[in-house]
């Protein structure tokens, strides 16, 4: 593996380590889990088992997250190890409230959400009970709301194109902070703050964050007040969810590579996961982008389309990076010089998800000498050592780190090293792998982000995921903490140009092939 940027004072074996940053929620959910979950005990029936459920996952999830992760351990983030003892007493309270599904599921997302972090989530295993919604969808627009989609049988629904103003009285940013983030995405998130408005208006029956009663709304008629009428979902699910989700982030990018005419090449790359069904369409996009290579370079633009992008395994990232711009461009793209480190958790549990990690997709994707390999190979070492030490703490890099942050302040300017002009399609969900590929093909200069800012990553990475005992919820955690990274926790990618439209396929498109017209005639940043 070739990596786009160096990190001072670390050896090969470090620089691969911390570029894998984040294997991602594809290779955690490889682990044991789903045996786990298909021999969960059967769901309680009484408010009274609902909230014993609730407080026995509480305590496994915590429980994890002490045993398996570097927060206990973390004095340089300081925030996580105070929320693991704050957070699991406010669920606590919450959770002598349980009283069903709902309950249960979000008295535990209560918990883990509250550490803002992309790398510690909780799922639920099956879908929960179905939501409900008041006859319209609303998206984020010009940073207020407006609505998108309609119940056509509803005379009193807000009409298309409608103002959503406020709700019970509060804005829509309020109303988000006080139902939504406590208990789901991250208000510090650009994504986040759009899907939120979305959000709003789809009823999960959070126990602690009732739907909105009533809106005032405008519309050509002038401005009313109405009480919405909350229902199920449409018999026809898959067209109301395909709306909601134009309204919220739109649908991940095409798979491939596409020739679209008058020199213009569009590379859909929806994820970086490794798994059985992504990783062959990620080698075939890959072979097809380094055939086409000299060709697409030569034309007039490229677009990368990163929409529904949330990471993945960076080896595809990095190998993607060399077939769009050629080794040597990537090669030269680097954010300068930083001393950069990883602490891994050592734990039986942790080396033995790596062991099982090589046999199930290392091999399978890159090969039995592969870097990957070599890369889980060194972590196991690593970590068995550093088992009965305290901390159990094993370093991968160098003992003294850069000061973490700043990187994407410091992208480059000047005109691109090729004839075509690459723009780089946000929708607000590059985290992970995806924003180390973001690191590299951002730092080559003349490359221009559009449409939103990128996702964020907190310090902690290289996740897994565990069933907790009920088998209903999912925990995703990270296995490390990273020293002098780049970027800061949560720190974004802004875009060069920011889209505010919806998110569908063919809007974005003819957004984007604007901007390819309006950049011809303009100059590189």
């Amino acid at each position: 593996m070739t990596t786009g940027r160096q990190w001072a004072g670390a050896n090969a074996a470090a620089s691969v380590s911390i570029r894998l940053a984040a294997a991602t929620l594809a290779l955690a959910f490889a682990s044991i889990a789903p045996a786990q979950a298909a021999a969960s005990p059967t769901a309680p029936t009484t408010p009274e088992g609902w909230r014993a459920t609730a407080l026995a996952d509480l305590d496994a999830a915590r429980a994890l997250l002490i045993g398996q992760t570097p927060i206990p351990f973390d004095q340089e983030n300081p925030t996580y190890g105070a929320w693991l003892d704050e957070g699991y007493a406010i669920a606590r309270r919450l959770a002598e409230q349980v009283r069903d599904e709902q309950g249960a599921f979000y008295c535990v997302a209560r918990f883990i959400n509250g550490f803002r972090d992309p790398h510690i989530n909780a799922n639920p295993v099956k879908a929960l009970p179905a939501p409900r919604w008041p006859g319209f969808i609303a998206a984020s627009r010009s940073g207020g709301a407006v609505v998108t989609w309609t119940d056509a049988t509803d005379p009193e629904a807000p009409p298309v194109g409608a103002q959503i103003l406020a709700c019970d009285d509060k804005g829509l940013a309020t109303l988000a902070e006080e139902r939504v983030f406590p208990f789901v995405m991250n208000a510090w998130l650009a994504s986040d703050r759009r899907r939120a408005v979305t959000r709003l208006f789809l009823d999960r029956e959070i126990p602690w964050a009732p739907p909105p009663a009533r809106c005032r709304v405008a519309t050509t008629a002038g401005e009313r007040q109405i009480e919405l009428r909350w229902r199920p979902i449409p018999a026809d699910a898959e067209e109301f969810w395909r709306a909601y989700s134009d309204a919220s982030l739109g649908p991940g990018a095409p798979w491939g590579v596409s020739d679209l005419g008058q020199g213009v090449t569009w590379i859909g790359v929806p994820t970086f996961e490794s798994s059985k069904e992504s990783s062959p369409k990620l080698d075939a996009l890959i072979r097809d982008a380094a055939a086409r290579g000299p060709a697409m370079r030569g034309g007039r633009a490229i677009v990368i389309d990163l929409r529904g992008n949330g990471g993945g395994n960076s080896m595809w990232a990095d190998r993607l990076a060399e077939a769009i711009f050629g080794e040597g461009v990537i090669r030269r793209a680097n954010g300068g010089a930083r001393r950069s480190a990883v602490d891994w958790r050592a734990s039986t549990e942790n080396i033995a998800y790596w062991r099982a990690w090589i046999n199930a997709t290392a091999v399978r994707d890159f090969g039995k000498n592969s870097d990957a390999v070599h890369f889980a190979e060194r972590a196991i070492k690593g970590m068995s050592r550093a088992l009965d030490r305290t901390p159990p703490l094993w370093r991968a890099g160098p003992k003294r780190t850069s000061p973490s942050g700043g990187l994407t302040s410091r992208r480059p300017r000047g005109a691109g090293p090729f004839p075509a002009q690459v723009y780089v399609l946000s929708n607000g969900t590059c985290g992970s792998s995806c924003l180390n590929f973001a690191d590299t093909v951002l730092f080559v200069p003349g490359v221009r982000l559009i449409g939103s800012a990128t996702s964020g990553d907190g310090p902690y990475m290289e996740v897994r995921n565990e069933t907790l005992p009920s088998g209903l919820t999912s925990l995703t955690f990270p296995q490390k903490v990273w020293r002098g990274m780049g970027r800061g926790p949560l720190e974004a990618y802004e875009p060069d140009l920011a889209y505010d439209g919806a998110w569908d396929d063919d809007s974005v498109r003819a957004w984007v092939m604007g901007v390819i017209e309006q950049g011809a005639a303009s100059p590189p940043r």
